[in-house]
């Protein structure tokens, strides 16, 4: 297990059974991924689309940050940060909050390996570390972390549950943990909402055990030790800027191109799905926060 800054283990690909959640979500995510490139800025989350926010670039990077002061990142902080997707979150985190030793994890080989070129190319492989892994077993000793991140991953682990105690397992007392991640705001009330609940969380890879509520979510994290848990709702600023930007020609184009016909069609439809049950009340977004009890980490008071 790594546990010592600027040691890292070697990055080795897992081969997932076939059977397993993990190999279902990396198949989902690694579909054409070789070719993203730097589509996107090589971001994945939905973006928080305040006012001001002119593209999807700045709605992701204005996401990234948020979270970043939310957990209150500093100089000699070392980060988690678990679903990392293609690096660039981190890279961001190391410029602007750093230096920091940042260890992040994700499902998808391809991913990783996006994220081991852009750490290469900027000459931080030392201080930011990239292993194929999952959330659930998280490759590494515990209490040595001051914070962990999970941005919009949670939903798609076996299960986020079993993720929170992870969490709680490495972070030092007082480590803070902070997410962002997917609500069931309400039950269905007819059959065509139990359709587009049911579409959506088939399509999106999502177990049923992770069909939360906002007091679902904090019930879990209590139940696995954390304290001092604040969540806050974002629907409004997250699902309707990201399907904007999904429908534009351009945008539809380009990941026809990456992810081939039939790829980019079935993201389509992903995508449609989601935002009419996030239109129906189905679904919701939240932003969150909790703390490991224990003393204070040094750089982790949010501002």
């Amino acid at each position: 297990m790594s546990t010592q800054p600027g040691k890292p283990m070697e990055t080795e690909r897992h081969l997932w059974a076939r059977s397993t959640h993990e190999n279902a979500v990396e198949h989902f995510y690694g579909h054409g991924a070789e070719h993203f490139g730097d589509f996107h800025g090589g971001y994945l989350n939905f973006g928080l689309w305040e006012k001001g926010i002119r593209n999807y670039l700045e709605a992701a990077e204005n996401l990234v940050h948020r979270m970043g002061t939310w957990l209150g990142l500093n100089p000699g902080c070392r980060l988690l940060d678990v679903a990392s997707g293609m690096g660039n979150q981190d890279l961001y985190f190391f410029k602007n909050f750093g230096p920091l030793e940042i260890d992040a994890v994700d499902v998808t080989w391809k991913h990783i390996e996006h994220s081991l070129r852009r750490a290469r190319e900027n000459n931080c492989e030392s201080s930011i570390r990239f292993q194929h892994g999952s959330a659930v077993s998280l490759p590494f000793s515990g209490e040595i972390f001051t914070h962990a991140l999970c941005i919009e991953g949670g939903v798609h682990f076996n299960t986020r549950e079993h993720f929170f105690r992870e969490a709680f397992r490495v972070l030092k007392p007082g480590g803070i943990l902070a997410f962002t991640d997917y609500t069931v705001k309400r039950e269905p009330r007819n059959l065509r909402e139990r359709f587009l609940l049911e579409a959506a969380r088939v399509l999106w890879k999502v177990p049923r055990a992770n069909l939360d509520s906002g007091e679902s979510f904090q019930m879990k994290l209590e139940r696995c030790g954390f304290g001092q848990i604040t969540v806050q709702e974002a629907g409004e600023l997250t699902f309707p800027g990201y399907y904007a930007e999904q429908r534009r020609p351009e945008c539809r184009r380009e990941l026809a191109r990456i992810r081939g016909f039939v790829g980019g069609r079935v993201g389509q439809i992903v995508d449609v799905v989601a935002i009419q049950a996030y239109r129906a009340g189905l679904v919701g977004y939240i932003l969150a926060r909790a703390v490991k009890p224990g003393s204070s980490m040094p750089g982790g008071k949010a501002r």
